[in-house]
């Protein structure tokens, strides 16, 4: 007795199409990810051919002050440290130090980069803001928001503080400063204690092309299997 043809439930082929639409959207996500490391790099190599600037050339409110390279006076709020927790440099588990710095243009909070955390938990490292640092000179970071980190310190604790991310309203109330609109993460000048490996794009256009072409692979590799399966089904 001839086995009636057998086809696919539609529940079945609406999963197949809903996955094969996801990877293709993931796709073309993927590829607008690259696009916009592919301008942010044009963006840092032109910033970087400008030169220093100061502070007060900034204009935050009209253009992308990202990248740009800034070159002031100041004196650093030195009984004011704030260490962020749980950076990771080659392995090892430390802080990035940030102060607030006066300027003759305003109150800017300067990141002068990654120092080793102690073996003790609740011991916080030693740092020397000494009065070496009369002009700073590094590149403009604007913090992002992540909504997983949330802040737990209260308003009130005493310095040095960790802090769980660079969120800039927690910190102008933590502070007391009317602090700028951006961070400044320092170049120079160099000090030993701290390591500075600022990567403003972690990751290169080129990583995600390649993750464009696998998501566009598996949508093709679905979509044929679903196919060749449909018409073994229709032969059967």
């Amino acid at each position: 007795m001839k086995q009636p043809r057998r086809f696919p439930s539609l529940p079945t082929a609406a999963v197949v199409l809903t996955a094969v639409i996801c990877m293709v959207l993931l796709g073309f996500w993927q590829l607008d990810r690259m696009h916009q490391k592919e301008q942010r790099l044009a963006s840092i190599a032109q910033k970087s051919g400008e030169g220093a600037i100061s502070l007060d050339a900034l204009k935050p409110q009209q253009e992308d002050i990202r990248d740009y390279q800034v070159g002031f006076n100041g004196r650093a709020e030195s009984n004011q440290i704030l260490f962020l927790d749980n950076r990771v440099q080659n392995g090892k588990v430390g802080y990035e130090v940030l102060v607030p710095v006066q300027s003759t243009d305003g109150t800017v909070l300067v990141n002068f980069g990654w120092v080793a955390a102690p073996a003790l938990r609740s011991e916080l490292p030693h740092v020397d803001l000494a009065q070496t640092y009369q002009h700073f000179h590094g590149r403009i970071s604007i913090p992002g928001h992540n909504p997983v980190v949330r802040e737990t310190l209260p308003f009130d604790a005493s310095f040095p503080v960790v802090i769980q991310a660079v969120d800039l309203d927690f910190i102008r109330r933590l502070t007391g400063k009317s602090l700028l609109p951006y961070v400044v993460e320092l170049t120079a000048p160099e000090q030993s204690e701290f390591i500075r490996d600022w990567q403003p794009v972690v990751m290169p256009p080129e990583k995600h092309f390649a993750y464009a072409i696998q998501w566009f692979g598996l949508a093709v590799a679905a979509a044929a299997v679903s196919y060749f399966s449909l018409i073994s089904n229709r032969k059967g």
